[in-house]
């Protein structure tokens, strides 16, 4: 394509040679036909005049005679149709110009004009960039319409450029040339890309209205090529290329570039993921579930897939906290709350059957041990032999377990600050009935 650009350029100015060349005979056999039809002739009043000023020259040659005679005002007045005509096509070119090409003024046409007829580029090479394109086009004819010019391209940029409103080539960072009427479409960036979107209004599948943040980062694919010393900014042509074509019209003269395309992408999944999923389920994670980080997850894949469709290469995506309006954030908290109410009043109801569980237990233990208690008096009394002593080892039995049920019972729950000294005091009343019961009671293990 640079080969068919250069062999274009040379082969201009020789066809305008050759243009002008044919203009010029036109010209001149317009001039001899002028000539033919006035007839003129000056032979005699030419020698008249040169013989009174050179005396001896009676004839002249008729060359000198004819070349006198074009020049005569009869013969050149045939121009002036013909200079008036080039006056008028020329005001008219560039006034077509002008309003074809939406000049701002007629000084721009002319010299845009000039450019074109003389096939010369502006000497001074042009320096613009992405965000400078749209402004600089006001100012530079070679923007607005096209070359021939020199264009030079920022490091980390590259310029796509149309002939006929097609798409031409790309322009590498540097100087490169504009062929006549080769148009700088745009330029497209190279480096990362990062965009921040606030208050993302989203809505959830019961219904509650919630806000967010996200940020999104994307550069152009580089096509698999790593950044190197002599190509830190690697790119992939047919991306560039989808890219620079990548526009949304929103309506209302709101169009959307390739940077702001993966915004509203993003804004789109983000709400439709939102949809699919209660507050709850947002908010509250489950087990090993994180809500926040799955979402993202889910988000950044869908996203990566439908910006590829325009050259695009997805780095990442990073969503904020969800934030709900004021009353349903207070309602939620009293919902929150209530939950937690419920969770407590149950906890403590698990702790005081417990509890009652564990006094039954003790009071089990303690049935069970005085039962035995009793029957051990039983045993020994029978043993003694004497019907007294065996009501009396019932009787103290009976108070020893007593005793014991009162201290388990203690570990529970307080008892009453004079029951224990009461039961003692009624076993020291039963000792001194009768010495066998005490001799007795001794030795007990």
């Amino acid at each position: 394509m640079a080969e068919d650009q250069g062999e274009l350029l040379v082969k201009l100015p020789v066809k305008r040679m050759l243009f002008l060349a044919i203009l010029a005979i036109m010209a001149l056999m317009y001039w001899a036909f002028a000539h033919f039809m006035e007839r003129i002739d000056m032979t005699a009043s030419l020698t008249a005049m040169v013989n009174g000023r050179f005396p001896g020259i009676t004839t002249l040659p008729p060359p000198f005679v004819t070349m006198v005679e074009l020049f005569s005002p009869r013969i050149l007045r045939h121009f002036i149709p013909v200079a008036a005509g080039w006056i008028l096509a020329y005001f008219a070119a560039f006034s077509l110009v002008r309003v074809l090409y939406g000049l701002p003024d007629s000084a721009f046409a002319r010299t845009f004009l000039g450019r074109l007829v003389t096939g010369q580029s502006s000497d001074k090479p042009l320096a613009v960039s992405s965000h400078t394109l749209e402004s600089s086009r006001l100012e530079h004819v070679m923007l607005r319409v096209g070359g021939p010019g020199f264009l030079v391209v920022p490091p980390g940029e590259v310029a796509v450029t149309e002939v006929n409103g097609r798409y031409y080539h790309l322009l590498p960072a540097g100087k490169n040339k504009l062929k006549p009427f080769e148009y700088v479409h745009t330029l497209i960036s190279l480096r990362t890309q990062e965009r921040r979107e606030t208050a993302v209004p989203l809505v959830t599948k019961d219904g509650i209205r919630l806000t967010t943040d996200f940020t999104i980062i994307f550069h152009i694919d580089n096509g698999g090529e790593l950044p190197t010393r002599a190509r830190p900014f690697p790119y992939s042509p047919e991306a560039v290329e989808s890219a620079a074509y990548a526009r949304l019209n929103a309506g209302k003269e709101t169009t959307f570039t390739w940077q702001e395309i993966p915004v509203n992408i993003a804004k789109g999944q983000l709400a439709a993921l939102a949809a699919k999923y209660t507050l709850d389920e947002l908010l509250l994670p489950t087990g090993t579930r994180d809500p926040h980080y799955n979402l993202t997850q889910e988000l950044e894949r869908k996203v990566r897939d439908l910006i590829a469709n325009i050259g695009l290469e997805l780095d990442h995506i990073h969503i904020g906290p969800l934030e709900l309006p004021e009353p349903v954030s207070q309602q939620y908290i009293k919902q929150w709350q209530s939950d937690l109410d419920i969770q407590l009043r149950l906890a403590q109801a698990d702790s005081k059957a417990n509890s009652l569980e564990e006094n039954e237990l003790a009071r089990a233990e303690a049935e069970v041990v005085m039962i035995q208690a009793i029957m051990e008096g039983l045993e020994n009394a029978r043993l003694a032999g004497d019907a007294n002593t065996m009501r009396e080892v019932i009787a103290l039995r009976l108070v020893d377990a007593l005793e014991k049920m009162a201290r388990q019972a203690h570990t529970a729950q307080p008892l009453p600050f004079n029951l224990l000294p009461q039961i003692e005091t009624l076993r020291q009343q039963m000792l001194p009935v009768t010495p066998l019961l005490t001799s007795f009671d001794e030795t007990e293990p």
